[in-house]
């Protein structure tokens, strides 16, 4: 039977901003953290229906509907799920095609284990005899051990057989060529890195794709590697440090916009936390999608050079495309932000962030205008006319054509008239369904408890996740649903979006339940101590749920007149173990 590859759903998933999608049918009001609406599934007049755009989900508190941007999709225009990611593919510009056959999952699964298996082989080598001298390298540049082991930062050896030896019998051939991790010669894989200092590649999710290498102690034309595109990566789709550093960007409503990896590391490290970089490759529109979900500001912090300021008014343009402004940061002459960040501390370039440029007044600056003659600020002109007519926004795109009129002595209204455009109406359904009642949701201590360890793995990587995985016992859900999501989510060891764990739900009411669950923000409290909390919690209502059983077990035989002496240790027994544990 025919399907859509997984990596085709991820990439729709990952690219369908849940704000973007549902704000085609109704308005989003921003309210902290969330945006609210008039719930297009039941007839309301307070906004009760919620958008939590660093899940990428929804809920509705009137009448329980909930998902992601696939479920919002099948939900108000009634289709399938292939129909939905077929919808939103061809929206976000994603091919979708279909394969044969049902090993694909297997497939996948065996491509993320080996990228994970590679970021910790390499970050161990780093950090051992045989990566002292690259580290050594690192810390002179400023990168502290910390920063380093945050991202994961790792050194692949000369020798063509590291990673090939970890890898060989355990994933197959198929998976070893179509990871991008190895080259094939005549007598079979190599390693693709050797002698580099790597930086894992991650989707938003945290699931490590693909790698970027910079060379070390060897000669190479190619100062960076990165790895080739494969059934995971597409480099036009995925934004280094975004994993990390999202939630920084979605509080601050601004993202720094850098070119390297080393950029991002030393700005990070330097208190400037809501940054990402593009990384061997040029800003494309899915970037500046990925970007959207987060903010819609973005501060362009390229090198100081000529290259560096071309490509940098390339970004903006295209920001502005997507309808996200751009900020440019002034970068002093031939310097990068690395180096400036090292040498000057984070001080002038905050100052330089808070004080940024409009894209138009650095544009023009950067092309020394007014020293231009007639014709060559006509062809100028023509080519930043070019640049906005793709601007979807009337309001960001009428500002700019009267800066530019402004700067260049030319009627304003006359440009403006040559780029209006009539709004296009968003599209109201003609009737809604009726309203159901909110789904039973998790209120009894048990239930409760069970519900706070599942928001917990959720937000955990696979570390924590192993490290405690001793003591989460499984028999302890009473819950389905729960139980059903914890395997789940153990089973991936972690690595999932809540967007991907919805999916994972064939039933509605079973979306809703959950998506209601993630909707609330957790606690700011320790993770280990709430986990053994809850945990406590669960075993102690099993102890007395055992002993109730017990002594009614005890009333029936002495009711009898049997001997009750043995039920009676057992609740002594139980008792204690109760005592013990609380």
């Amino acid at each position: 039977m025919a399907r859509i590859p997984p990596d085709v759903i991820d990439r729709v998933r990952d690219s369908a901003d849940i704000l973007d999608v549902v704000n085609q049918y109704i308005d989003l009001k921003r309210r902290g953290r969330n945006y609210f609406g008039i719930c297009p599934f039941h007839q309301e007049k307070t906004p009760s229906f919620s958008v939590a755009p660093d899940k990428g989900i929804y809920h509705c508190f009137g009448c329980g509907a909930g998902g992601n941007a696939i479920n919002f999709i099948m939900e108000h225009e009634k289709l399938s799920f292939v129909e939905s990611v077929k919808s939103l593919g061809e929206r976000y510009g994603i091919e979708i095609n279909f394969e044969e056959g049902a090993g694909s999952g297997e497939f996948f699964s065996g491509l993320y284990e080996i990228h994970e298996k590679a970021a910790d082989l390499y970050h161990g080598i780093l950090f051992s005899e045989r990566g002292s001298a690259a580290l050594s390298y690192l810390n002179e540049r400023g990168l502290t051990d910390k920063t380093l082991k945050l991202f994961r930062v790792g050194f692949a050896p000369e020798s063509g057989d590291v990673l090939l030896n970890t890898c060989r019998g355990v994933f197959s051939e198929e998976i070893l060529e179509k990871s991008g991790l190895f080259n094939k010669g005549q007598s079979g894989f190599f390693d693709r890195f050797r002698s580099r200092i790597m930086f894992p590649i991650a989707k938003a999710s945290g699931k490590i794709i693909a790698f970027g290498g910079r060379i070390f102690s060897i000669d190479d034309p190619a100062k960076y590697l990165n790895s080739p595109e494969t059934p995971l990566y597409k480099k036009s789709d995925i934004l280094y440090g975004m994993d990390t550093t999202k939630s920084e960007i979605r509080d601050e409503r601004n993202a720094i916009l850098v070119e390297g990896y080393t950029d991002l590391l030393q700005i990070y490290q330097s208190g400037i936390k809501s940054v990402v970089a593009v990384s061997g490759t040029a800003l494309t529109q899915n970037h500046v999608n990925q970007l959207g979900k987060f903010t819609k500001k973005v501060s362009v912090l390229y090198d100081g050079d000529e290259a560096g300021i071309r490509a940098a008014v390339r970004a903006g343009y295209i920001l502005l495309r997507g309808s996200v402004e751009a900020a440019m940061v002034e970068v002093p002459d031939g310097m990068d932000p690395d180096d400036w960040v090292q040498k000057e501390g984070p001080k002038p370039l905050q100052s330089a962030i808070k004080n940024a440029s409009s894209l138009l007044a650095f544009h023009l600056k950067s092309v020394s205008m007014k020293t231009m003659s007639a014709a060559e600020r006509s062809e100028l002109i023509k080519d930043i006319l070019r640049e906005i007519s793709g601007i979807k926004d009337p309001v960001v795109r009428d500002d700019f054509l009267k800066s530019l009129a402004s700067s260049a002595g030319l009627d304003d209204v006359e440009v403006i008239r040559m780029f209006k455009s009539q709004l296009k109406r968003k599209y109201k359904p003609d009737s809604q369904p009726e309203a159901g009642s909110e789904p039973d949701l998790f209120t009894t201590v048990e239930t409760k408890a069970q519900a706070e360890i599942v928001r917990i793995i959720a937000s955990q990587d696979s570390r924590f996740l192993e490290r405690i995985s001793s003591t989460l016992d499984i028999d302890l859900f009473t819950n389905p649903l729960l139980k059903k999501l914890a395997v789940f989510i153990i089973d991936k060891k972690g690595e999932l979006t809540i967007s991907e764990l919805l999916d994972q739900l064939d039933e509605k009411g079973e979306r809703e339940k959950v998506s209601a669950l993630f909707m609330e923000d957790m606690d700011l409290m320790d993770s280990d101590q709430a986990l053994k909390e809850c945990i406590r919690s669960l075993k102690g209502q099993k102890l007395k749920d055992q002993i109730k059983a017990v002594r009614l077990e005890l009333r029936d035989i002495e009711s009898a007149g049997g001997d009750g002496s043995e039920q009676l240790n057992a609740i002594a027994k139980l008792q204690k173990e109760l005592d013990d544990l609380e």
